[in-house]
């Protein structure tokens, strides 16, 4: 009876194993098309009692999980978002850039331009030859603001995602806190709590492709999650991302790190740190990537063409003059004090011309030899080396108020009844900062935009600073993840500077091992960040200082924020009184040859084309680019360097596509192999199915033949 009773609870024993067996195979079939789902296995153990087997037992169904595999799987998940990420806005950008083909982007309209202008050599003063090149200059113009916009929006767009990734982020950490104290219970309870386990893995999966992680197993079954470079994201305690996208972006717009905010037992919330610097990949690094770095370095490269292209412009128009002149010249403000040294080499001469267009008065300024003349006669000493000195010098010998200096603009007035028209001399040409009087002012600009073309002052390190004893400005040194890692306070109050080597020794001194900072002949104020500080920039959000009554601020003046060089492909366009009239174009060059200085020739004719070869002579200029982005310091041609702005702006989507099908192309690799470890195959769950049926089957016979010899027994009893 009692070997009887032992093989009856082994069958019985193996009734109830396989059926837990069935039931996880039915289970899997069942899902075969569930994503994320798993496939459960079974095992068998031996069942002893007394250390003898009594039968089999079914161990509680595990999912067929390979760690490594999956969390590789997660990993290149990370890669291919990135690149994802990056690809949509690249594609968005280079839909909307246009074709080179088409020839109607920015290196195409460039083109036009120098077409349009070589055409006005054969009639210079043909009404619809200077429009149409007033028009190619205004379409440059403007496609290289709509360029300048449309990379800002990207920006702005790819902010506003970053704020929205963070939202499902933070709603995925809380899945997984709200499922790991299920979970922990579960397991201590003896439950089965793969279901449970499997949406957890869910979520870490989701959260995989907006930042990279790292998972590790806490206490009772628990997970807890880092990224990639160690910032935990979930522990014991929730942790809760904290960010708020940027209304309006401007080109000097600093974002704010994205905050970590731990919350407490009791409800309250601490920041604990940042989360930028510690992720390396996935859709949020991707925009980042895109928001912080590459587009910002696309525009840098955008600004330093277009300041080219209106420097070297604005160089040619400022020699010439429209037929007839003006009464009335005014320059930009420039920064200049009266009192400040002129610092000009050479010669320029100022003429004054009347109705007719003969010369009425000249006077021409010999910086070199500090003298002043007029209409040839004797030279006049100017009487010392300040603006103020040229000032009084140029209009004692005009008998009027020619020249005056107004909160850094100069502006110069003809005489009543006369035009006024400036011109290099030919032998030693007026140079401050490596341009001509007029041009140095911005007399007679073609091109204008919303920053500078160009931050070479002219200001010798000897200078004093003109900032007097008020004002400060804080500047900082930003990393390519927003970190601010060193920022300095220049105060003029307590500087002691008076110069602007004292204002470059301050710098240096406040930047020691970050950055240094060098003013060069030009009177350019350039800070170079440490050598191993790759994609770091400096802001200058907070400035209070001006110089003298200009209301230009040191940060300004010298354009040491990366947003002053951003600025300038913003605002870019042809001075408006040109556009509404094309005889503005300044063309003709004032006439100083024997019969024009004697009045029996005109001094400006509207035949005179020198402007315009002039204008042609600046397509085959060798100009040396500044590093500006990804495109380091070159000497091209303005048209050259225009195609490696373009091939750059291409090479970049061109990188993001290949990098995104190549992550995408390993990450379909990986998820099979996966796929083929944990998923379920129907053939196998078949064939297991009709191996546990004939076990089950096996089972129930002798479960009833023992039955049998059972009733058996009891019958001879009987």
């Amino acid at each position: 009876m009692v070997s009887l009773d032992s093989v009856l609870r082994t069958g019985v024993s193996g009734l109830q194993a396989n059926q837990v067996a069935l039931n996880t195979t039915s289970n899997n079939i069942a899902n075969v098309n569930t994503e994320g789902f798993v496939k459960r296995n079974v095992g068998f153990e031996s069942k002893v009692l007394g250390g003898n087997p009594v039968g089999v037992i079914a161990s509680p169904a595990t999912r067929a999980i390979n760690r490594f595999l999956v969390n590789e799987e997660r990993t290149i998940i990370s890669q291919e978002k990135r690149f994802e990420s990056m690809k949509v806005i690249h594609e968005q950008f280079q839909s909307l850039l246009g074709s080179p083909t088409d020839n109607l982007t920015f290196t195409g309209q460039l083109d036009r331009s120098f077409r349009e202008l070589t055409g006005l050599a054969v009639d210079p003063s043909g009404s619809v030859p200077r429009v149409s090149a007033v028009n190619k200059l205004k379409d440059f113009s403007d496609e290289i603001n709509r360029i300048s916009k449309l990379l800002q929006d990207l920006r702005g767009d790819a902010d506003v995602r970053i704020e929205q990734a963070l939202a499902k982020i933070n709603s995925e950490i809380k899945v997984v806190s709200q499922l790991n104290p299920k979970i922990v219970k579960g397991l201590s309870l003896g439950e089965d709590t793969t279901t449970l386990v499997e949406q957890r893995d869910i979520s870490i999966k989701k959260l995989s492709e907006f930042v990279d992680i790292s998972t590790f197993e806490m206490d009772g079954g628990a997970i807890g999650i880092t990224t990639g470079r160690g910032q935990v994201l979930l522990d014991h305690l929730d942790r809760q991302l904290d960010y708020s996208s940027v209304g309006t972006i401007t080109s000097s717009t600093e974002f704010e790190q994205i905050k970590i905010q731990k919350i407490n037992t009791d409800g309250t919330t601490a920041q604990v740190d940042v989360l930028d610097p510690f992720i390396v990949s996935g859709s949020v690094f991707g925009l980042l990537d895109m928001r912080d770095v590459q587009i910002p370095n696309m525009m840098l490269s955008l600004g330093e063409l277009s300041s080219k292209v209106i420097d070297n412009f604005n160089s040619v128009h400022n020699n010439s003059s429209p037929v007839p002149p003006p009464a009335l010249l005014s320059g930009r403000n420039v920064g200049i004090l009266s009192s400040d040294n002129h610092n000009f080499t050479g010669s320029v001469t100022i003429g004054n011309v009347n109705a007719n267009n003969i010369l009425v008065d000249r006077v021409s300024i010999d910086f070199t030899n500090g003298t002043v003349s007029k209409n040839g006669g004797g030279s006049v000493a100017i009487g010392g080396n300040t603006m103020n000195h040229v000032i009084s010098a140029v209009n004692t010998q005009f008998g009027a108020t020619a020249l005056s200096l107004v909160s850094g603009k100069l502006s110069l007035q003809a005489a009543t009844g006369t035009g006024v028209a400036i011109v290099q001399d030919t032998d030693s040409p007026s140079s401050r900062a490596g341009r001509g009087f007029a041009d140095y002012f911005g007399l007679n600009d073609l091109l204008e935009s919303n920053s500078p073309s160009h931050f070479e002052t002219g200001f010798l390190a000897s200078d004093a600073h003109g900032f007097g004893t008020t004002g400060s400005m804080t500047l900082e040194l930003i990393g390519p993840r927003g970190q601010n890692i060193k920022s300095f306070n220049f105060d003029f109050a307590t500087a002691g500077a008076t110069t602007y080597d004292d204002i470059v020794n301050s710098l240096n001194t406040g930047f020691t091992g970050f950055a240094t900072f060098s003013l060069d002949s030009n009177g350019k104020l350039t800070g170079t960040p440490a050598a191993n500080l790759i994609n770091y920039h400096f802001s200058a959000n907070t400035d209070t200082t001006s110089r003298g009554g200009t209301n230009k601020s040191l940060s300004e003046l010298f354009g040491l924020a990366r947003g002053s060089k951003i600025d300038q492909a913003f605002g870019v366009s042809v001075r408006s009184d040109i556009i509404e009239n094309s005889n503005n174009l300044s063309l003709a060059q004032l006439d100083l040859s024997a019969s024009a200085l004697a009045g029996t020739s005109p001094a400006l004719t509207v035949g005179d084309n020198r402007g315009v070869t002039a204008f042609q002579n600046i397509s085959e200029l060798q100009i040396t680019f500044n590093d500006a982005g990804d495109i380091t310091t070159t000497t091209k041609t303005l048209q050259e360097y225009a195609a490696m702005v373009l091939s750059d702006l291409s090479i970049k989507a061109e990188e993001a596509e290949s990098r995104y099908e190549d992550s995408s192309a390993l990450k379909a690799e990986l998820s099979a192999r996966v796929k083929n470890d944990s998923g379920v195959n129907i053939d196998e769950e078949l064939a297991n199915m009709i191996l546990f049926q004939n076990a089950f089957n096996a089972s129930a016979r002798l479960v009833a033949t023992t039955r049998e010899m059972f009733e058996e027994l009891l019958s001879i009893a009987r």
